[in-house]
């Protein structure tokens, strides 16, 4: 065997025979995530003593400004007489027109920032509770539905409760901040109201039952994660890097007395697919296609509808001039659930809208898991070119694929508010459905780029998958890894691998063996809790 290759052996063999391995546990990445946990906490708290402290004060005086008008909240119709109150479990506050629309976008946005951070703890605590048991194939999973066998802030029934907070959270952001429509006045000497064309005033009104249950599902959520925090011992690092969790994981396995070769590599300049490589995704691209299918046809279908029949709210978009206005009715219907019930509880509204929500919840939950292996890939990659770092920095936690998710997180949920909402009454708006579906559809073309690229280079795809990332990397003790050719073995088969440094090319039509210290993953005998 030439000499090169047998002191890489010998490197590799010394870093896999230190005593006490050290890897970085990423403490910085824990606290940033226990300051969105102690943000969340503290909003939760929040909304639940301040709504229900706003819905106990019953004497509140509306605005002087809005007292003596009739107005939509929503599609529902409110009269206020000179010299009244508040609505029960409502405010109306000072706006100015048309910022209620980017109010409810901005709130998503800052709830979808606090949720993420939160909910990261749940996914590493998972991940290294599936480690223990011996069931962590990928880096990259979907949360709410793998679960421990043996870790309560990890089981099933844990998953079922932040699924459910997670629904409450989106459902009730959803009718937290409407806009005030105008559309009448009071006429002293008629001693009622006059109806008139509909305007925007400088008003929002507060859903105060809303807010509670937003508190109700942030703290859900809030819970989960405090007992993951609580019970993360077993954590050996926060990271959500591929590298450094294998690295870590690395340690655990059982080695061989000396170093072997792995199965004959195939030595190709274009590489597997992840619908290939990773068939769980296949269950998200149907989710997506069939969502989009849905909005498709509910668009088509519902606009055939209005242009035969009509709809309810056209006198307000007639009469308007505002662009919130049109986005907000334009082709709205609604129902008045007296239909179906003598009195409506106050909280009728609000689960309406929590069910409804939840399939938009579950939908984006599961298309995640696209980005994040995406995310894994795309560091993976960088190993035959610019080298990718094994403990990277903290910024590292926040790619491209992260923001991207995040944000269309936001703005799906902020839009289906609107399509579908159920307050006092249940509504259907027409622009928000049109826009839903246009968001799936480039999500949909999104979904079949990520899923068939096959990415181009010598070094095999992993998406995430730990087994083959442990086969392929052979060194760990450098920062930064490279991923090439490594020498000649002398039998007519070279050797690829990984490096600190640059490392050449693999040469076309070579026969290419990895090396391989190591025998399957085995878990220990008792996981920690």
């Amino acid at each position: 065997m030439p000499i090169l290759v047998r002191k890489e052996f010998d490197n590799c063999r010394d870093v896999y025979r230190e005593v006490n391995p050290k890897y970085d546990p990423e403490i910085t990445t824990r606290n940033l995530c226990v300051l969105g946990l102690a943000s969340g906490w503290i909003l939760s708290l929040l909304c639940i003593v301040g709504g229900s402290f706003i819905i106990t004060s019953q004497d509140c005086i509306a605005p002087s400004e809005v007292q003596g008008k009739a107005f939509l909240i929503s599609f529902s119709e409110w009269d206020l007489p000179p010299g009244a109150k508040n609505f029960p479990g409502h405010r109306i506050l000072p706006l100015r027109p048309g910022l209620s629309i980017l109010l409810n976008l901005l709130l998503n946005l800052f709830v979808t920032t606090i949720l993420d951070a939160t909910n990261y703890i749940h996914d590493s605590t998972l991940r290294w509770v599936l480690h223990d048991e011996g069931r962590l194939r990928y880096n990259s999973n979907i949360r709410l539905f793998t679960s421990s066998r043996r870790h309560g802030p990890n089981s099933w029934y844990a998953n079922v409760v932040s699924l459910l907070g997670l629904a409450l959270t989106h459902g009730s952001l959803s009718t937290i901040v409407v806009n005030v429509v105008v559309i009448g006045t009071w006429n002293d000497k008629a001693n009622k109201f006059q109806f008139t064309p509909a305007e925007t005033a400088d008003f929002i009104d507060i859903n105060c039952f809303a807010v509670i249950f937003l508190g109700v599902g942030i703290l859900l959520q809030a819970c989960v994660s405090t007992c993951c925090l609580i019970c993360s011992r077993g954590v050996k690092t926060w990271s959500n890097s591929l590298l450094a969790i294998a690295k870590a994981r690395s340690y655990d396995e059982k080695l061989n007395t000396e170093s072997y070769t792995s199965p004959v590599l195939p030595n190709r300049e274009i590489q597997s697919s992840m619908l290939d490589a990773a068939p769980q995704v296949q269950f998200v691209r149907r989710l997506v296609w069939c969502f989009s299918g849905l909005f498709m046809a509910w668009s088509l279908g519902y606009g055939i509808y209005i242009a035969v029949k009509g709809y309810d709210m056209d006198n307000v978009v007639a009469w308007s001039q505002d662009v919130q206005q049109y986005w907000q009715f334009y082709g709205g219907t609604w129902m008045d659930y007296g239909r179906l019930l003598k009195s409506t509880p106050y909280w009728l509204g609000i689960m309406i809208q929590t069910i409804l929500q939840s399939f938009i919840t579950f939908a984006l939950h599961c298309v995640e898991l696209l980005f994040k292996i995406s995310r894994d890939e795309a560091s993976w990659r960088c190993l035959q070119s610019t080298g990718s770092e094994i403990d990277p920095p903290i910024l590292s936690n926040i790619q491209w694929q992260t923001m991207m998710m995040m944000t269309f997180k936001a703005v799906v949920q902020w839009a289906f508010g609107y399509a579908f909402t159920a307050d006092e009454t249940f509504n259907i708006a027409l622009l928000p459905a049109i826009a839903l579906m246009g968001l799936f559809i480039c999500l949909m073309a999104a979904t079949e780029y990520m899923v068939k690229k096959r990415p181009r280079g010598t070094l095999p795809a992993t998406y995430g998958a730990f087994d083959r990332v442990l086969e392929l990397v052979d060194e760990w003790d450098h920062k930064r890894l490279f991923w090439g050719d490594k020498g000649d073995l002398g039998d007519g088969t070279r050797l690829a691998g990984t490096a600190g440094r640059r490392l050449a090319d693999l040469k076309p039509g070579a026969v290419y063996g990895c090396l391989d210290n190591r025998k399957a993953i085995t878990p220990p005998e008792t996981s920690q809790d």
